[in-house]
């Protein structure tokens, strides 16, 4: 079967999102736990703020994740893009260095065959 990797672990962005929504609401709860506010209040307000705050985690992680994904990905396409690009770019370069080095070669045969 074709196994789905996910891409973004909900499981921590739940955990760290119940820790933001504690910390948002620590007032609230502590007031709570005193008797100076409704725990029912507090606690809609509790289940309120984890559920904005998963939101918004688990957007801003799941943006991330596609954009890792698709830079993986287009780094790939780009040096595959860029090795064809630079062989030809080398090619006509090497083609004239070694006309240069026949050259020299030449003369140096041609010196050498003068002089001895």
């Amino acid at each position: 079967m074709n196994e789905r990797k996910l891409a973004v672990d909900p499981q921590l962005i739940f955990g760290i999102s119940l820790l933001v929504a504690l910390a948002i609401s620590w007032r609230g709860l502590m007031g709570a736990m005193h008797g100076s506010a409704d725990i029912m209040t507090v606690g809609v307000r509790f289940l309120i703020a984890v559920a904005v705050v998963w939101t918004g985690l688990f957007s801003v992680a799941s943006l991330l994740a596609s954009y890792a994904a698709a830079s993986h990905s287009r780094s790939d396409v780009s040096d595959e893009t860029d090795r064809r690009r630079v062989i030809p770019t080398i090619t006509p370069m090497n083609r004239e260095l070694e006309a240069d080095a026949a050259a020299a070669a030449a003369i140096a045969a041609e010196t050498e065959s003068a002089a001895g």
